[in-house]
């Protein structure tokens, strides 16, 4: 009787075991429907508390319905976080060419991987910090220079000319960009003497006419700039780096 009874108790502890079981998965599976449910998307797009709204997309992982809000929710703060959850290239794009808010644009920006994409929008965003971004992340020699000599700001420009490694292109900006730190920046990368020589001797500014200087090594060109520069700083500059090559 006393085995009876104890194979009872031993059948009814794992049946309430197994229900336990049951019912914690049961309940968790309730959970990862809920946070994946279309209601979450409708609060997302409806309610009336930019707060709500932000809640309601931090739970949603479906990339369309993230789409939809960050291209038409009117708070900034709401599509900038479903912006961060996106992944999909052509939708982050569309976003970083649409969006009123340049910082939801930078982000969308910081997203894109798609050099045509962000070529574009290195040429054509207003916002001069949005540009920059697109242009740190292009790699597209062909594209730099084209920016390097057509964008208005020179920031965007300087940041340009860094990633630049062709020299006819270097040579062209040094030689006609209007910003003199542009200039500057476009001959610490040359090595090319006779364009150097050629900066050396027709720059306006005497500092990027030493700067050129510096960089040249055909003594007869240092000599000639030693004997006619009009700046007395240059021309010391000259007689200083022929020494050091002698």
């Amino acid at each position: 009787m006393k085995s009876l009874k104890a194979f009872l108790l031993l059948i009814g502890a794992a049946l309430l075991s197994t229900s336990c079981g049951f019912d914690v998965s049961y309940q968790s599976s309730v959970k990862t429907s809920t946070s994946s449910s279309p209601a979450l998307t409708e609060i997302a797009k409806t309610d009336k508390d930019p707060e709500v709204r932000k809640l309601a997309v931090s739970k949603i992982s479906f990339s369309p319905a993230l789409t939809d809000i960050a291209k038409t929710d009117k708070d900034p703060e709401v599509r900038k976080l479903a912006v961060s959850k996106l992944d999909f290239g052509p939708a982050l794009t569309d976003i970083a060419k649409t969006d009123k808010d340049p910082e939801i644009r930078k982000l969308a920006v910081s997203k894109i991987s798609f050099s045509p994409a962000l070529t574009d929008i290195a040429k054509t965003d207003k916002n001069p910090e949005v540009r920059k971004l697109a242009v740190s992340k292009l790699d597209f020699g062909p594209a730099l220079t084209d920016i390097a000599k057509t964008d208005n700001d020179p920031e965007v420009r300087k940041l340009a000319v860094s990633k630049i490694s062709f020299s006819p292109a270097l040579t062209d900006i040094a030689k006609t960009d209007k910003n003199p730190e542009v200039r500057k920046l476009a001959v610490s990368k040359l090595d090319f003497g006779p364009a150097l020589t050629d900066i050396a001797k027709t720059d306006k500014d005497p500092e990027i006419r030493k700067f050129a200087v510096s960089k040249i090594s055909f003594s007869p060109a240092l000599l000639d700039i030693a004997k006619t520069d009009k700046d007395p700083g240059v021309r010391i500059a000259a007689l200083e780096r022929l020494s050091d090559l002698n």
